[in-house]
């Protein structure tokens, strides 16, 4: 009997060893469970690219000795006026800091890229029917070649998800020309171009994924404003005729971002 009862523990003990053995193995082989949460506090780095659609609106404004031929001024300002409409394609990249206070985060973020964004118009020689009046031309370009933002941003902290809107300061530059031609005397033509740094506005907002602690993902769009370049200008060989050309920039900006969060 007492063989029998040692025999006994003995076997119960081996299975309780193991059971236990099994359930720590199983607990080895099981990943850890993906928080149901992320946490959008700290620094982070990225990279985007993005879609930019261009708007430029110019002026031309006459004076002078133009406005004893109202004729000749007339067409000419609504020809050397309207909007040049352009995209292209922005790559750059990005910084920031986010700090979470329950499901709100609250962060700043300075961003710069550089542009592909350029476009021209010429009317190509046209006839005002008056005596006395040559062909005239009228050639008009824009292009920017980069954006710089720094503005706050809020959000809502939606388990991985983080729809947020943002605002502050826009800086880019407008490279703007244009120029006046009398198709049958090069002489006579008013020619100019003024390059400026703006510093506007822009307001936006974006949605954004994290796939883990460390990388996410995030589709933003933004409007921008920066301001407007002008210069004056006169007949080169008839300094009396003189003219005002003034051109304003807007943006609309959609770009992707891969960012790692320290």
């Amino acid at each position: 009997m007492k063989k029998i009862a040692i025999m006994t523990s003995a076997l119960f003990a081996l299975c309780r060893f193991t059971s236990a053995g099994t359930a720590f193995d199983k607990n080895l082989q099981q990943p850890e469970p993906t928080p149901a949460y992320h946490d959008w506090s700290g620094f982070y780095l990225g990279a985007f690219a993005g879609y930019k659609y261009s708007v430029v609106d110019h002026d031309l404004t006459l004076g002078g000795t133009f406005n004893q031929i109202p004729f000749v001024k007339n067409p000419l300002e609504s020809r050397g006026s309207g909007d040049l409409d352009f995209s292209g394609a922005e790559l750059g990249g990005l910084a920031g800091f986010n700090y979470q206070i329950r499901q709100w985060v609250i962060g700043l973020e300075a961003a710069g890229g550089y542009l592909w964004a350029r476009d021209s118009s010429n009317t190509g020689a046209f006839i005002i029917p008056e005596p006395n009046v040559p062909p005239l031309e009228v050639r008009t370009s824009a292009k920017t070649h980069y954006l710089v933002t720094v503005a706050p941003r809020i959000g809502v902290a939606l388990g991985h998800f983080l729809p947020y809107v943002t605002g502050g300061m826009a800086i880019g530059d407008l490279d703007f020309s244009q120029s006046i031609h009398d198709v049958d005397d090069p002489t006579a033509r008013i020619i100019g171009e003024k390059t400026r740094t703006n510093v506007g506005w822009m307001v936006g907002g974006g949605l954004q994924y994290a796939f883990n602690q460390h990388w996410s993902a995030r589709a933003q769009y933004q409007y921008i404003d920066l301001g407007h370049a002008d210069f004056d200008g006169s007949v080169t060989n008839s300094p009396d005729f003189r003219s005002h050309h003034d051109a304003s920039l807007t943006e609309h900006n959609a770009s992707f971002a891969l960012i790692y969060q320290f």
